[in-house]
């Protein structure tokens, strides 16, 4: 796995952290190379790469030179200087004695750091709230330390939030916890837990994946994919397989990623779920479905929801009466994919009485649900000749919300499907203003 995909790990050496944060800001932040960088801070390009691997300690002015060039503000100067600190702590610190109260608090406090760095001004994350309390062993004489049901608990509270909370607004809790569960499965434990922190890390790294694509950091996303993929894979856990491969190929649909990659996340869901009925595998058959709208193969299209209905009616009651958490499949999440895929292949008429029925149904928390199930309808008016309803529809449901990945997808097939005297309209300008803004890269 190239280095850029794993967690830091300042249990292996404290100069990790500054190596991930540098490897952060150039790549993610500022999207540039490392011969980029080298040149703009005035450093030798071989020396950088070593220290974003955390090899080596790049000498204070080096730091300077990096944080200036990447605009950083000063945050990788002040945690050059704590890791350096708790680099002579370690050095210092005899494997006999256990580490001190101030010795912990130094290393605490790199972390908070750390995940400053990595939340670019999101605020103190739960994880850091964690990292704070964990001189509780020391004080008490009782751990501090998640249980494998306190994990399963984390997940579950993520997954109560991926439709309701701000996109891309956990990217910092998530790492944080993702760091933590980490350090976890380092640790001895019994097979048991060891497979359910599996599952658990598989479930964080899809999460974090689906808000990196929403705050422009699709690359990281996609190697927070691939780490879900490895974890689910090691857990054993066939409906997690499933579910974490449906619902990466779902993120590149609306990402405009149609192709041979997002094929083959698709025929392994299947392969995988081989007809058990689970939310993983109603995802990959609605993906399918739109998918093949989106090339035209309006039956094969029909049939992919025809198969998706069909497992739907065998799921357990647990999943389709939740409407909210990512572990639940609603019958309007359906309507809401084959009204999509009806508007694509140009039945917009066929397509209306599912939204309306999806939009009775969708509870107002999911409000960016309740939004895109709006903009298909715009879209709709819009295929039926209703050019100003539809336009003014689409900036009614959409103005007080953010552009999304999917919203954005939506939008622009609504705004292609506009006939070309109507694309100057003042109602076309400022939709298409507003959807376009903040592109991810």
């Amino acid at each position: 796995m190239p280095y850029a995909s794993k967690p830091a790990r300042p249990d292996v050496s404290p100069w990790h952290l500054l190596g991930v944060c540098i490897l952060h800001w150039r790549d993610e932040v500022r999207h540039l190379t490392q011969r980029e960088l080298a040149k703009a801070a005035l450093v030798d390009q071989g020396e950088l790469s070593r220290w974003e691997r955390g090899l080596g300690r790049p000498h204070p002015d080096h730091i300077r030179g990096i944080d200036n060039a990447l605009g950083a503000g000063g945050q990788l100067i002040a945690l050059r200087a704590l890791i350096a600190e708790i680099d002579e702590i370690r050095k210092s610190r005899k494997d006999t004695n256990p580490p001190s109260r101030n010795e912990d608090d130094v290393e605490r406090r790199a972390f908070l750091q750390f995940l400053t760095v990595l939340g670019a001004g999101s605020g103190i994350s739960a994880s850091a709230v964690d990292a704070l309390h964990s001189g509780l062993r020391q004080l008490t004489g009782h751990a501090a330390d998640n249980s494998a049901d306190d994990w399963e608990q984390i997940a579950w509270d993520y997954a109560q939030g991926v439709w309701t909370e701000p996109p891309g607004s956990r990217v910092t809790d998530l790492a944080g916890d993702i760091r933590d569960l980490d350090q976890a499965l380092s640790r001895p434990r019994t097979s048991a837990e060891h497979a359910t922190l599996l599952r658990v890390y598989a479930q964080l790294a899809a999460f974090l994946a689906l808000d990196l694509a929403e705050v422009s950091s699709i690359r990281a996303g996609w190697r927070s994919w691939r780490a879900a993929r490895a974890a689910a894979d090691a857990s054993g856990d066939r409906d997690l397989r499933v579910w974490v491969r449906s619902f990466e190929a779902d993120q590149w649909f609306y990402l405009r990623r149609v192709g041979p990659a997002l094929d083959t996340l698709l025929d392994e869901a299947v392969q995988l779920a081989d007809g058990h009925p689970s939310r993983g595998l109603t995802q990959a058959l609605r993906t399918r479905g739109l998918v093949l709208a989106e090339r035209g193969q309006a039956n094969l299209s029909r049939s992919a929801f025809q198969d998706l209905k069909d497992v739907y009616e065998r799921l357990p009651s647990s999943v389709t009466g939740d409407h909210i958490s990512a572990w639940g499949v609603s019958l309007g999440s359906i309507q809401y994919a084959e009204a999509l895929s009806l508007t694509k292949l140009g039945d917009a008429r066929a397509a209306m009485p599912m939204l309306d029925q999806a939009l009775a149904a969708v509870p107002p928390e999911k409000a960016g649900g309740r939004a895109n199930l709006g903009l298909i309808q715009a879209w709709g008016l819009i295929r039926e000749h209703e050019v100003t309803e539809g336009l003014d529809h689409a900036l009614d449901v959409t103005s007080a919300l953010p552009i999304t990945v999917a919203r954005r997808r939506i939008a622009g097939e609504l705004l292609a499907s506009l006939p070309q005297q109507a694309r100057s309209l003042p109602a076309a300008r400022d939709f298409h203003a507003l959807v376009t803004a903040e592109r991810p890269a």
